[in-house]
């Protein structure tokens, strides 16, 4: 009995072309690539909340990332709503 196994996905191309980038530039074989990365995934899905991964297809768009940047090295003052909210949290 064989100790591996084949598996099939439908990946994008976009993602494809990464992955023979990736594993090319650093001498690995996709397949020893791939194993890794679920492996990661699974793990990482074991070990985290949800709400702590965000899917990488969900990339921002320039507009939206330069209004959050933005935000977070420039924040905005505290309004008076926040105030009397964290005043009350600490009752």
């Amino acid at each position: 009995m064989s100790s591996q196994s084949q598996i099939s996905a439908t990946i994008s191309e976009a993602t494809k072309e990464r992955l023979d980038r990736f594993a090319e530039s650093r001498g690995l074989k996709k397949n020893f690539v791939v194993e890794q990365a679920l492996l990661y995934f699974m793990e990482a899905r074991s070990e985290l909340p949800d709400e702590a991964l965000v899917p990488a297809r969900l990339l921002l768009e320039d507009k939206a990332f330069d209004r959050i940047a933005k935000l977070v090295t420039s924040p905005q003052a505290p309004t008076e709503a926040l105030r009397e909210l964290m005043r009350a949290e600490g009752d």
